[in-house]
């Protein structure tokens, strides 16, 4: 009898690890299944079609790495004081304030309306899965006033985008 309760405890022990082993799976998927980012290749993608150059690309990864990670739902705010001063959205963090939500917004590519209109996008359509329109809407800003324009690509590539991470040769 002991025996049986013995092998029965073991048997309820390996149900048990079973158990905890797909729970701890399922955890897993769900977490990376929230995971709102995009592959690398998907900006390169998106960027292409934009007519991004590859001797630019390297510059681009660098600035979607340090500026949202590759998240494309990711939004910050900035506070000025103890008041919010403005969000930044995106993929490629577009400034509410400049480049995105204005009615009168534009899809020239001409600099002085983009500047004072922004992008002829909805601040929330910065945030879903498909980043073409970011893409669009950055690759505008860009040729417009450069890469100094993100904080992220001034403070962290400006001088150097030869990191392994910003290999994009596998797209």
């Amino acid at each position: 009898m002991r025996l049986y309760a013995m092998l029965f405890r073991q048997y309820l022990s390996l149900k048990m690890d079973a158990f905890r082993i797909a729970a701890l799976l399922t955890i897993a998927f769900i977490d990376c299944s929230l995971s709102a980012t995009k592959s690398k290749c998907d900006v390169v993608t998106a960027l292409r079609a934009e007519g991004v150059l590859d001797k630019d690309m390297r510059d681009w990864l660098c600035l979607v790495q340090h500026e949202s990670n590759y998240e494309y739902n990711v939004t910050k705010v900035k506070m000025v004081g103890s008041a919010i001063g403005s969000t930044t959205l995106g993929i490629f963090q577009f400034n509410n304030a400049y480049w995105c939500g204005n009615a009168n917004g534009t899809s020239s590519p001409t600099c002085w309306k983009l500047r004072t209109f922004g992008c002829a996008d909805a601040c929330n359509t910065f945030l879903d899965s498909d980043i073409s329109n970011d893409a669009n809407c950055a690759v505008r800003v860009k040729n417009c006033d450069g890469f100094h324009t993100w904080v992220g690509w001034a403070q962290n590539c400006v001088n150097d985008t030869t990191a392994p991470s910003y290999d994009y040769s596998g797209c």
